[in-house]
């Protein structure tokens, strides 16, 4: 009983210690790193009980037991010598046997590891948003010497967490159903959802290029972790060749849809009729669009969010197959997500890619169905004008970032042209 006391104290001095400026910082305690047992009915540790006699005796035996291999050091109460200890402190010169009679790990130790473990997986990936995230949690980590709510402090989940990156990292372009991943990466097809999904979408909410509000399903669609296989949708003059025959879309006046596997292993074709290819963020403008603006000449594809890997490929196969006289205009959101979506496909598909619609004279037409962003939003509005690939949209920025405001495009639809 003695030595578990013993080790409750120790560890809860070490504790205080762990959570001092003086280890933070590297250097010396100044003042004691104390635990007061008694002070006034107050107590830093419950179990110091001097209403219950027994359980004070066995205290005060542990503390002089600590006191005897030179772990602490203690003081009685004024007026209560050998009878209620007051307060008790490590001995600093000996930290080290401190840690080892507690059994655990000094932190600056684990913390080392735990960095150690970081840069190894940092080495091996490649994706941009992981490597921010590694290389800001290093640096984090090591600086506070601190795992704090970063990373879990057990080693096991570490290890599933850094695995899932590094599983994600290699699947490169390709796509996944979440169940499949999970069996793929850990062996048991809900082992993802049980412990690593729901810290790995703060991580991607975080360093992904999206909208604070994006749903969980897209923030994992935009890494190739789906729940069903992706559909693409689209209207208009677009032919799909296979081996063993093909398929016209422009009979379908409203539009068709196509897997993304039967893409894979097709031929995407857009005839020669067509000569503006515009693309639509939301799914509501979407079939808007197609149902009273289109003209016979267009191909509209419905954008939806970040785009995945799979669409990735997709609109890369559009970008291949686009005739020689034929446009692309990109209409989204004029918010964060619209532009850095416009940004993307202009950087990753093809720079030709014009915005239609996201500009200051909409913002003003619409100017009573425009929402107020924070300060902290319009900062990041005013990022994307270091983006080359945005240097058009410079003037909407400014107007955005000046009048702290957004138009979704769901608000166009009072008076579409």
């Amino acid at each position: 009983m003695s030595d578990t006391i013993q080790r409750q104290l120790l560890s809860a001095l070490l504790d205080k210690y762990e959570r001092s400026i003086f280890f933070r910082e590297g250097i010396h305690p100044t003042r004691r790193i104390m635990l007061k047992l008694y002070d006034n009915g107050q107590s830093d540790f419950p179990q110091y009980n001097i209403e219950q006699s027994e359980k004070r005796i066995l205290a005060n035996r542990a503390v002089l037991a600590m006191v005897e291999k030179r772990l602490v050091f203690y003081q009685w109460m004024k007026g209560e010598e050998n009878h209620i200890i007051a307060q008790i402190w490590l001995n600093l010169e000996n930290l080290p046997m401190a840690y080892e009679f507690a059994g655990r790990q000094p932190k600056n130790e684990k913390i080392d590891d735990v960095c150690f473990e970081i840069l190894d997986v940092l080495d091996k990936v490649k994706v941009l948003w992981a490597r921010q995230y590694l290389q800001d949690l290093y640096e984090t980590i090591s600086r506070k010497r601190d795992l704090g709510n970063r990373l879990p402090e057990a080693e096991d989940e570490r290890k599933e967490l850094f695995r899932a990156i590094q599983f994600i990292d290699g699947m490169g372009d390709s796509e996944v159903l979440e169940r499949v991943f999970s069996l793929q990466c850990f062996g048991d097809s809900k082992q993802f959802e049980r412990t690593v999904k729901s810290r790995l979408l703060s991580v991607l909410r975080k360093y992904l290029d999206t909208e604070e509000d994006a749903r969980d399903e897209e923030l994992l669609r935009q890494i190739g972790i789906v729940k069903y296989p992706e559909q693409f949708e689209f209207c208009g003059d677009v032919k799909l060749s296979f081996a063993c025959g093909t398929v016209d879309f422009s009979y379908l006046r409203y539009g068709g849809n196509v897997c993304s596997a039967d893409l894979l292993r097709g031929n995407l074709v857009i005839t020669s009729e067509v000569e503006r290819i515009l693309s639509i963020e939301n799914r509501a403008n979407y079939i808007d669009y197609i149902y009273k603006h289109k003209v016979d000449n267009e191909l509209v594809i419905y954008h939806g969010g970040q785009y995945s890997p799979s669409k990735k490929k997709f609109f890369h196969a559009v970008a291949k197959a686009m005739p020689t006289n034929c446009g692309w205009s990109h209409w989204g959101d004029i918010d964060y997500g619209g532009f850095s979506m416009l940004a993307r496909l202009r950087r990753e598909i093809t720079q030709d890619i014009s915005a239609y619609r996201m500009n200051v004279q909409e913002l003003k037409r619409y100017s009573n169905l425009t929402a107020s962003v924070t300060h902290a939003y319009a900062e990041k509005v005013k990022s994307l004008e270091l983006r080359s690939e945005l240097n058009d949209c410079k003037e909407c920025l400014d107007y955005m970032v000046s009048n702290r405001k957004k138009l979704e495009q769901e608000a166009m639809l009072t008076d579409t042209e």
